[in-house]
């Protein structure tokens, strides 16, 4: 769990990061315009933007869209996926994940794949660490949470 001096910093630099992502559009956006687009006020982003709140994912995937950011570039940003990893064309190692991309992966943006790239880099990595901290058992806890 993370402590509040680390939760601070996080937050007041996923804030800067929507501030700077914000002025770079051209021309520049308000936060006024930004907030309404992607439809919440105008203080709830100042405190964003400030580092006092953290959004919800939807409201995340609604930044990326309205400021054309990446939305694994923004989900980084507000801690939900790992820092950058070293980029591999093909992470479709797995074959339960071919099968499963089979007909879809071709249709998908590149965005959509970088977005499933970090997604199953962040659950690979979330399992590891919860196997390290698990006695021996195959990997996996035997008592219900």
């Amino acid at each position: 769990m993370m402590n509040d001096v680390g939760q601070e910093f996080r937050y007041k630099d996923f804030g800067d990061r929507v501030r700077q992502w914000r002025q770079a559009v051209q021309p520049p956006m308000t936060q006024r315009e930004l907030a309404d687009k992607i439809d919440v006020t105008s203080g709830f982003l100042a405190h964003v933007e400030t580092g006092r709140t953290l959004p919800g994912v939807r409201t995340l995937v609604a930044i990326a869209r309205a400021l054309g950011v990446p939305l694994h570039d923004v989900l980084r940003a507000a801690g939900y996926l790992p820092p950058a990893l070293e980029q591999k064309d093909d992470l479709l190692l797995e074959p339960e994940l071919r099968v499963f991309f089979a007909d879809d992966w071709l249709n998908l943006t590149e965005d959509e794949r970088e977005l499933l790239r970090d997604f199953v880099r962040m659950l690979k990595t979330r399992l590891r660490r919860r196997q390290s901290r698990l006695p021996e058992a195959g990997g996996y806890r035997l008592d219900c949470e």
